[in-house]
């Protein structure tokens, strides 16, 4: 595994290598995250295992066998980096808690069972309770870690997922998984979102940001090339975004501004804005209402900013005669390069 320096690095600055193989053998890493901190690092494997990695000390800090197939996404609960989620090929999601773990034989405080199929992604909502899971039985499942499922309802998964005999990468969608509407004995989701196609490849859901929508909408790729948005309450969709021509892997919607990022298999990144012409013409309502005041509330905070920035550069110029902003944006010939300043001369 590397570690890429974010800017990219200078003179031929190289990756970081992170020894992450504890106890030796070769695997294949499925899934990582870092920590709220920064501290450390989270991976899933293909032979089944979680493993945890400390950047500060540059070695391993716990590795664990936590599913009976791959380990296709994981995820820190919280920003304490105490509580782990897992979802794997078993179609389980498992909830850790690491000051309790035995790392020699590691067991659940809690196990999530109830689709049909492996699951391809998961998602935290950041309030420790609530997570969602993607998988390849065609929805999405909204999750309470505070209502686990018991023994019966993990033999009932373990059961409809050994029964599959169909390649997601390859093969069309089965009948009977777009055809099933009922639960699984011992279901304990809370909520069971359909009208996406996961097929190919390892397909990504989110919650949709706080800061801008409240974390109304579940959103997701789709493997017919669109962009699918749920309304959380209902489990309606809400809105069908369309421009790509391939499988969507990926989606994320900007923490703050009216914006979506989109990655797809036509080898094409496409940016979704409120003013997008595909965006706008195909988005309800409530989905314009969404993205329109996320950007307006981005802009409000830029604004916010630059007033504040404007008032710094007067408040030097009053106390200093005029010389204290000649150290913002100064240019190679000494003259100030800073438009708000030239504004402010005017």
């Amino acid at each position: 595994m590397r570690l890429f320096p974010s800017t990219g690095g200078k003179n031929g600055t190289r990756a970081g290598h992170l020894q992450v193989c504890l106890g030796g053998g070769r695997f294949c890493v499925f899934s990582l995250t870092f920590s709220q901190d920064s501290s450390e690092i989270l991976g899933g494997t293909n032979d089944g295992c979680l493993f945890v990695y400390d950047l500060d000390n540059k070695k391993g800090a716990l590795k664990i066998k936590g599913h009976g197939d791959d380990v296709n996404s994981v995820c820190f609960a919280d920003e304490s980096s105490n509580i782990l989620y897992s979802g794997g090929d078993d179609g389980l999601c498992k909830v850790w808690d690491r000051r309790t773990l035995n790392e020699s034989s590691a067991k659940p405080v809690g196990v999530l069972a109830g689709h049909r199929d492996g699951i391809t992604f998961i998602d935290p909502k950041g309030d420790s309770r609530h997570l969602i899971s993607n998988s390849k039985d065609q929805t999405i499942k909204l999750w309470d870690v505070r209502m686990f499922s018991n023994k019966t309802a993990q033999r009932n998964t373990f059961r409809a997922v050994c029964e599959q005999n169909w390649d997601y990468r390859r093969d069309s969608v089965p009948k009977h998984l777009t055809q099933t509407k009922s639960l699984l004995e011992g279901d304990t989701s809370v909520m069971t979102y359909r009208g996406h196609t996961v097929l190919q490849t390892l397909i990504r859901c989110r919650f949709s940001p706080a800061f801008s929508t409240g974390q109304r909408y579940i959103y997701t790729g789709c493997a017919a090339g669109r962009i699918v948005l749920y309304d959380i309450l209902t489990g309606k969709i809400e809105s069908t975004l369309n421009g790509h021509r391939a499988c969507v892997r990926d989606v994320s919607w900007h923490p703050y501004r009216g914006e979506l990022v989109s990655c797809s298999w036509d080898h094409s990144v496409l940016k979704w804005t409120q003013s997008s012409h595909v965006a706008d013409d195909l988005a309800t309502p409530s989905t314009r209402d969404a993205l329109s005041r996320s950007r307006s509330l981005a802009e409000r905070k830029e604004e916010s900013l630059v007033l504040r920035r404007s008032a710094r550069i007067a408040a030097q110029r009053n106390g200093a005669g005029g010389e204290g902003s000649r150290d913002i944006g100064v240019g190679a010939g000494g003259n100030s390069s800073n438009p708000e300043e030239e504004e402010e001369r005017g």
